[in-house]
C-alpha cells in the first residue's frame, strides 16, 4: 500500500509562509490599486473611488462592486493556493528523488512506495515497472547462468561414464591385453554400445539445445490429429507386441484437424510413447487419445504400468531428472526426453501435465484452439 508523504516541521513552515505571504501581497497591490485610483480621480477632478462607492449604496452597482471583491479575493485565494501546491509536488519530487538514490546505488529490491499527485504517480509507476522489469531480467540471467552450469555438470556426468568404458576396454586392445578374438570382440561390442549411448545424448543435447533456441521456428502445416495418432499406433505395434501391449487409439471427433509443426510433434509423441515402453512396468495397454473441443484440442497418451511416485512428479520435465538411478542404467536414458517434448508443446502454445495413479500414468497435452485448429476444409 502507497503511503502519503509526512512533510517535517521544517517544509510545513515553508508551505505555510509561502501561502499566507502570497494572500498578504495580494492585499498589498490591492491597496496600492485602490490608492493609485484615489489619485487618479482627485488628479482629474472627479470623485474619489471611495467617494463614488458611497455615493451609490443604495444603488445595484454597489453590490456589483462587492461581487468584483469577493471574485478577486477567491481569485487570489486560489492563486495562493496554485503557488503552495506547486512547492508541496517539488518536494514531493525531492522525495522521489531521494528513493531515486538509493534505487540508482543498486538496491533493485527498493520501490517508491508513495502516493504523490497524478502526474507524479504515473512517473513513479513506470519507474517501478522498469525497476521490477530490470530486476527480473538480472534475475532471469542469473537462472540461466545457474541453468549452464547445472547443464554442463549434468552432460560432463553423463559422457564421463560411457566415454570412461570406451577408452577402457579399447585400452586393453591397444595393449594387448586379451586372449583371443572372442575377448577382442567382447570388448569393441562394449564399447560399441557405450558410443550408441553418447550418440543418443548428443543427439538429445542437440535437439533440446535447438527447442530451447530464442530463433527456433515451426514449420506449420495443417494436419489431422487422429491420423498422425494411427500412424504412430502402427509405427510402435511391434515393438509393443514384444513388450506384451496394447495399443489403442481413440478420437473424438474421428477427424481433428490442427496446425502444428509435425516433425516436432512426432518427436514428442515418440518421447511419451518410448517412455511409456521403458518406465510402464507390468503395463498391458498404451492408450492414445485425442478430443477436440470448442477451447482446445486435448491429446492423451497413458499406460496402465507402474504408477510413478507422487514425490517425482514435480520434477519429471526438469533436464537429467531420472526417477530412479537404477531404472536409468537400465533402460539407458537420457533424462531429456520429457524436457524435449515439453519445449516442443509449449512453441505450439500448449501445456503437457502429468497425472499418475494405480490405475494409469497419463501425460496430457493441451493445444489452444485457433482459427487454423478447426476441422473445416
Amino acid at each position: 500500500m502507497k503511503k502519503r508523504i509526512k512533510l517535517n516541521d521544517k517544509e510545513k513552515g515553508v508551505l505555510l509562509i509561502e501561502g499566507i505571504g502570497t494572500f498578504l501581497l495580494f492585499q498589498v497591490i490591492n491597496v496600492i490599486l485602490v490608492m493609485a485610483s484615489n489619485l487618479f480621480f482627485r488628479s482629474t477632478d472627479r470623485k474619489s473611488f471611495a467617494e463614488l462607492i458611497r455615493m451609490d449604496m443604495s444603488h445595484d452597482s454597489f453590490f456589483r462592486v462587492l461581487l468584483l471583491l469577493a471574485l478577486v479575493i477567491i481569485l487570489e485565494v486560489f492563486i495562493s493556493v496554485h503557488v503552495v501546491m506547486k512547492s508541496y509536488r517539488q518536494f514531493q519530487m525531492e522525495y522521489i528523488e531521494k528513493e531515486l538514490g538509493k534505487i540508482a546505488k543498486g538496491d533493485l529490491n527498493q520501490r517508491i512506495n508513495l502516493q504523490v499527485n497524478s502526474r507524479l504517480q504515473g512517473l513513479v509507476d513506470n519507474i517501478n515497472s522498469l525497476v521490477a522489469n530490470t530486476n527480473e531480467h538480472i534475475l532471469e540471467q542469473r537462472r540461466s547462468e545457474q541453468s549452464k552450469d547445472e547443464l554442463i555438470t549434468n552432460v560432463s556426468h553423463d559422457i564421463r561414464t560411457p566415454l570412461t568404458s570406451i577408452i577402457g576396454y579399447l585400452g586393453l586392445i591397444e595393449s594387448k591385453n586379451y586372449q583371443d578374438l572372442d575377448q577382442i570382440l567382447k570388448y569393441t561390442h562394449v564399447a560399441y554400445k557405450k558410443s550408441l549411448e553418447m550418440q543418443t545424448l548428443v543427439k538429445d543435447l542437440f535437439e533440446y539445445a535447438n527447442v530451447e533456441h530464442t530463433n527456433s521456428t515451426l514449420s506449420m502445416t495443417k494436419f489431422d490429429m487422429a491420423q498422425m495418432l494411427d500412424q504412430l499406433s502402427a509405427d510402435f505395434e511391434l515393438e509393443a507386441n514384444k513388450r506384451g501391449m496394447e495399443i489403442v487409439v481413440t478420437a473424438d471427433p474421428e477427424k481433428i484437424l490442427m496446425s502444428g509443426d509435425t516433425d516436432k510433434l512426432g518427436r514428442v509423441f515418440n518421447n511419451l510413447i518410448m517412455n511409456a515402453f521403458k518406465y510402464g512396468k507390468g503395463a498391458t495397454h498404451l492408450w492414445l487419445d485425442a478430443k477436440q473441443t470448442p477451447q482446445e484440442i486435448v491429446v492423451t497418451v497413458s499406460n496402465n504400468g507402474k504408477p510413478i511416485p507422487k514425490e517425482s512428479l514435480d520434477s519429471l520435465f526438469d533436464r537429467f531428472y531420472r526417477v530412479e538411478d537404477s531404472r536409468s542404467k537400465e533402460t539407458g536414458g537420457t533424462g531429456l526426453g520429457l524436457a524435449i517434448a515439453q519445449s516442443m508443446v509449449k512453441m505450439h502454445g500448449g501445456q503437457i501435465d502429468v497425472q499418475s495413479n494405480a490405475d494409469r500414468t497419463s501425460f496430457i497435452i493441451h493445444f489452444p484452439m485457433t482459427k487454423s485448429n478447426n476441422n473445416e476444409d
